[in-house]
């Protein structure tokens, strides 16, 4: 079978893994670290995502302690956004888990007890980052998005004791107040005036932030759960954005990588060339690449769904 112009568009999320050693070019050492995510991806512009101003990860976490060894606290040249997700999907206000996470050179100390996006300024030291307690068996849910083709590191040395504050707070925002779809309904405004209409396979909690929300980033990037069969948006087809963007398709089994539990169909370019996606992948949209529509066509267990767009606020312009 002759290959389709826009296969090379849609990876495993696995082709992403990488050793703990190598995902961190060698300079702190993971296999012993005991709060390490049990699956950890690293997806960077340059080498997986066509060469995107963008890198993401997505890990699951179900142990205690820190996560990185040696020198836990950090910086880098360039923004991110943390999301640290519950994996209930019945419930996206659940975290499931306590984590400590320090931010700024004093290491300001902040404790997260439900779903939160904290946005790290670029050259913001911040870490360590200490899961203190876990209550869910599925554990919990981490993705970073950072505003780069490349990850680069800089491990700094750490004050003596983390400080008390609230000089960071500001950066510490809960998922909730970001929900724009709960079971289906849309609960705030949409951001834009469109012909387009939730569908049955839409999301049953979806949380969505902007860049006016992240501090003024040139990012807008949501998170949400799915669990029915169906078109994902009505009265629309295919689509294109002025930014790159990218979408990826999580199962939420921390024991099984690639099992995303169910069976997607997505189609790419004006031709509507059609793939089918039922492995945890991530599909890669470069500015202009029309895609759509998404339909669902059996979920054998609720899946996780999040997109990054390289821009502040969403554009979308329909093409049929």
């Amino acid at each position: 079978m002759a290959q389709q112009r826009y296969e090379h568009l849609i990876k495993l999320l696995s082709s992403g893994k990488f050793t703990r050693e190598e995902a961190i070019g060698g300079q702190v050492t993971f296999t012993t670290v005991p709060g390490v995510g049990e699956q950890t991806f690293w997806l960077n512009g340059r080498e997986n995502l066509e060469g995107m101003e963008l890198s993401f990860t997505w890990a699951t976490h179900n142990d205690f302690g820190l996560w990185h060894g040696g020198r836990a606290i950090h910086a880098h040249p360039y923004p991110e956004v943390h999301f640290y997700v519950g994996l209930d999907t019945a419930n996206i206000n659940y975290l499931g888990a306590e984590v400590e996470v320090c931010l700024g050179e004093e290491m300001e100390t902040y404790i997260l007890t439900e779903p939160a996006v904290v946005v790290i300024p670029a050259g913001m030291p911040h870490g360590p980052m200490t899961t203190k307690r876990i209550y869910s068996p599925r554990g919990f849910g981490f993705y970073s998005a950072a505003l780069s083709p490349y990850f680069k590191t800089e491990w700094l040395e750490a004050p003596e004791k983390a400080a008390a504050g609230n000089k960071y707070a500001g950066l510490v925002k809960p998922l909730k107040e970001f929900i724009v779809t709960q079971r289906k309904k849309p609960v705030k405004p949409a951001a834009a005036e469109t012909p387009m209409k939730l569908g049955p396979g839409n999301a049953d909690h979806l949380a969505w932030l902007f860049g006016e929300d992240l501090e003024g980033l040139d990012i807008n990037l949501d998170w949400g759960f799915f669990s029915s069969p169906g078109l994902w948006h009505r009265g629309v087809g295919a689509h294109v954005h002025t930014a790159d963007e990218v979408l990826v398709f999580a199962g939420t089994d921390p024991a099984r990588m690639n099992y995303l539990g169910a069976g997607i169909e997505i189609d790419l370019g004006k031709e509507h060339e059609r793939y089918f996606i039922d492995k945890t992948s991530v599909v890669v949209l470069p500015a202009g690449t029309p895609h759509g529509p998404i339909v669902t066509h059996w979920v054998d267990r609720p899946f996780a769904f999040f997109s990054i767009n390289r821009a502040a606020k969403p554009d979308m312009t329909f093409i049929d």
